[in-house]
């Protein structure tokens, strides 16, 4: 079995564009092969609270690498649970060759993650795990190497199923998905300033958008085959961070221009 907190994760990630409507129908399709993530369990509304700080290059050259669809690229992110504030917080690189995601994550305390950032001579502190001292060397490696800052801070409600038929299998819904600009090195934004990213473009409702991911390391299980296939799932490619940079960095008619598609 693949255990998902593991500190390196590969695997195949499909997105997809859905309507409420449409989630409902996903849910009924999947509940013969997943059930709710544990971690969700013990949350309202059967769903938790991602906290996620983007970081990235003065000249957006991590954006723009993910814009043009580059085969190897990745991004740098540091990521908390809002209903877990004293919980550690992640290190994340998340690499993209082609179709294949490869993922490092290492824990770092909650306490000792702005410090570590800050401080470019801060050493790991003794509060980090053995088996978690790799990810988050690497991860302060490259922040380092490429003097990357935070732009943006995404936040969004996750609601995550994992298979019970097959060794590593995943379906999430992202809901509620909204950013702030950012320069702090923080989870927490002012309460005014946030945005909607809604459809990739015009920022309209909050509740307008549900991201749909099926997620798995080899060949696509058969019955998310047939669950695309009995809805006419198309899919498609959404960026929180690309969103976001978008949103707030990109000039509002060259946002308008978009809303025919969705990225």
């Amino acid at each position: 079995m693949v255990d998902p907190t593991t500190t390196v994760i590969e695997r195949r990630e499909y997105k997809y564009l859905i309507d409420r409507a449409t989630a409902e129908a996903v849910r009924a399709k999947i509940r013969p092969f997943c059930v709710l993530d544990p971690h969700a369990e013990r949350t309202p509304g059967r769903r938790y609270t991602i906290d996620t700080l983007y970081l990235d290059t003065t000249d957006l050259s991590l954006f723009w690498a993910n814009d043009h669809e580059q085969h190897d690229r990745f991004k740098l992110r540091v990521r908390g649970y809002a209903e877990a504030p004293k919980a550690p917080v992640f290190f994340e690189v998340k690499r993209r060759v082609g179709d294949v995601i490869a993922k490092s994550r290492g824990q770092v305390p909650r306490g000792e993650w702005i410090r570590l950032l800050g401080d470019p001579s801060r050493s790991i502190p003794e509060g980090v795990r053995a088996d978690q001292r790799g990810a988050v060397e690497r991860f302060l490696a490259l922040s380092r190497a490429l003097h990357v800052r935070p732009f943006t801070l995404v936040r969004y409600e996750r609601e995550p199923y994992v298979s019970v038929v097959d060794d590593y299998a995943r379906v999430t819904f992202d809901s509620n998905i909204r950013a702030h600009d950012t320069d702090a090195l923080d989870l927490v934004a002012p309460d005014r300033g946030w945005r909607a990213l809604d459809d990739a473009v015009s920022q309209r409702g909050w509740g307008s958008l549900i991201v749909l991911e099926l997620k798995f390391t080899q060949q696509v299980p058969l019955w998310m085959v047939g669950l695309t296939r009995s809805l006419g799932l198309t899919r498609g490619g959404f960026s929180k961070y690309g969103t976001s940079i978008r949103a707030f960095y990109e000039p509002q008619p060259r946002r308008i221009a978009r809303a025919g598609g969705w990225r």
